[in-house]
């Protein structure tokens, strides 16, 4: 592809090739000493480990970890991504952590330490190691000198602090992978909205070096507001991060779309709508060859057909919760776009 492709690709590419490379080899084994080590049996078992369970200081799941043969999925989301940095962190600190120094043995001071059983009371979360024989582990709260944070073992009454200040979210959604495409403004040619009533905006980037946004559908008696606001709509592919996610079945009726162009030809349709869980987005894309010159026709097309296939299979079978914000930029209506001739002056 041209040295402008789509950023989505890159970011698709990189990541798969970071997981095919993290986890062919995990976590590697560090020199600690096994008498003061939190999980000592970790070392010889942390590149088998294929499942984590969550679980939060209420006693409820937040979050059960599996690993196929590509990625970390989380079950509580049909199988959506996991987030393997924060995995990958996870069991790190967990296998370079140190028993500093022991603490109370008495379940009644458990819960100040945020080492109580979940549901005992206390800020704790539990790692469970399913198939392991690894012991659970609750990570409590930091250490006031910032040294580390308290844990317990499941199978033992003692408390430790620890060296280490693995991140544990009693969020689910903070174990999802949930930063989906990063497309700027300049990897976009052209944007409609359509709205189910027929109300349609139109957009499109000069060839200009500094490619401003202009609104091609004036009104004869409107003014167009600033450019400032023409181009906002262009950053609603960038650093696109999602709030929720879940499988795909169906669009309700009369959704808003929002068709993104690229410089490369790639077609992103956003079908988006709000119901009582919030507002949402669902994206297919395709390949627009009519935008290739003759001669690069056939090596092009196949090209951006391939691309334009990878990243939908990767995205279509989802729909993305998505903050009021971005909402707002992808589903604006003409009239705000524009303003009257006299408020000009």
């Amino acid at each position: 592809m041209k040295p402008g492709s789509v950023v989505v690709l890159g970011v698709i590419a990189l990541a798969l090739l970071t997981l095919a490379l993290m986890m062919g080899r995990g976590p590697q084994p560090v020199e600690v000493e096994d008498d003061r080590a939190l999980l000592p049996d970790l070392r010889t078992q942390v590149n088998e480990i294929d499942a984590l369970e969550i679980i939060g200081p209420d006693g409820e799941y937040v979050a059960r970890l599996h690993r196929d043969a590509e990625h970390w999925r989380v079950r509580e989301r049909d199988g959506f991504r996991a987030d393997f940095a924060l995995i990958q962190s996870l069991l790190r600190d967990l296998l370079e952590a140190r028993r500093v120094d022991e603490r109370t043995s008495n379940p009644e001071w458990y819960p100040r330490l945020g080492v109580a059983d979940p549901g005992e009371g206390g800020e704790g979360v539990l790692i469970r190691f399913p198939g392991t024989g690894l012991p659970d582990v609750i990570i409590g709260i930091q250490d006031q000198s910032g040294t580390g944070r308290f844990a317990r073992l499941g199978n033992e009454d003692r408390s430790w602090l620890i060296d280490r200040d693995p991140e544990v979210p009693a969020d689910l959604r903070d174990w999802l992978e949930r930063a989906v495409m990063d497309i700027p403004a300049s990897e976009l040619a052209e944007i409609t909205l359509r709205h189910d009533d027929g109300d349609t905006v139109r957009l499109r980037s000069t060839d200009t070096e500094d490619r401003r946004w202009v609104l091609l559908n004036v009104p004869e008696d409107q003014e167009v507001r600033p450019e400032w606001y023409v181009s906002e709509p262009a950053t609603s592919l960038t650093a696109f991060e999602f709030e929720d996610v879940r499988r795909h079945e169906s669009l309700p009726d009369g959704a808003t779309r929002a068709l993104f162009r690229t410089v490369d030809g790639l077609n992103f349709l956003a079908s988006l709508f709000e119901d009582e869980s919030g507002q949402w987005v669902h994206f297919s894309v395709s390949a627009e060859t009519a935008a290739l010159e003759p001669d690069e026709a056939d090596d092009e097309a196949t090209e951006l057909a391939v691309d334009a296939a990878a990243v939908d299979a990767r995205l279509s079978g989802w729909q993305f919760a998505i903050d009021a914000d971005r909402y707002g930029r992808m589903t604006r209506r003409l009239e705000d776009f524009l303003m009257a001739k006299e408020e000009v002056h």
